[in-house]
């Protein structure tokens, strides 16, 4: 190959060494068959070996060029929808965490106020039992002060002694009443207080 082009290119060198001379003798458009075919085979030599070594190759590497620069778009184009799809995907996964949040969020809430509201309950019915055997406590002491009281002055109104017999009885009826009166009590406000 590089021979026809050495040829080409020595021939090219000849033909306008030729002309060059002849056009110095002769007028520029003055010239023989001859030399218009020469021109015309050399143009051609030129021509073939100008689009062996330089324009095919060319086309060839601007092909290449352009493919390459095709894929680099595509892949460009695939990078940018798979970051689309991602973006997509942790904002759903955002979504949903933020939705779990708020319900466990609400489930705790719901399960501290149900305990609150239980502990409340406990501690007013123990506070309500404390009171109400408070109050037999107080009862049994005033009804056992009422009787030596009433043994002192039955001594003295009567003129004669009560026997311990007489007080333990008159005694525990009281306070068997007393302790009938505040059980009834007690129903009464524990029913009171589950009725609403």
């Amino acid at each position: 190959m590089l021979s026809i082009s050495a040829i080409g290119h020595y021939t090219w060198i000849a033909v306008l060494a030729a002309e060059a001379q002849e056009a110095t003798e002769q007028g520029l458009f003055s010239g023989t068959f001859a030399d218009a075919l020469w021109t015309v085979v050399t143009f051609v030599v030129l021509l073939l070996a100008l689009s062996r070594l330089a324009w095919k190759p060319m086309l060839q590497r601007l092909k290449a060029r352009e493919l390459h620069i095709q894929q680099q778009i595509e892949a460009a184009n695939d990078a940018r929808q798979q970051a689309l799809n991602l973006l997509d995907q942790y904002k759903q996964q955002r979504l949903e965490i933020l939705k779990q949040a708020n319900d466990e969020g609400r489930k705790r809430q719901e399960e501290l106020l149900e305990r609150a509201n239980r502990e409340i309950h406990a501690i007013k019915q123990e506070a309500q039992e404390d009171i109400q055997y408070a109050r037999a406590r107080a009862l049994e002491q005033l009804w056992n002060e009422a009787g030596t009281m009433i043994l002192s002055l039955s001594r003295e109104v009567l003129g004669r002694e009560v026997t311990q017999e007489d007080n333990k009885l008159l005694i525990r009826d009281a306070i068997e009443q007393i302790r009938q009166q505040s059980a009834n009590s007690v129903q009464q406000q524990t029913d009171a207080n589950q009725s609403p």
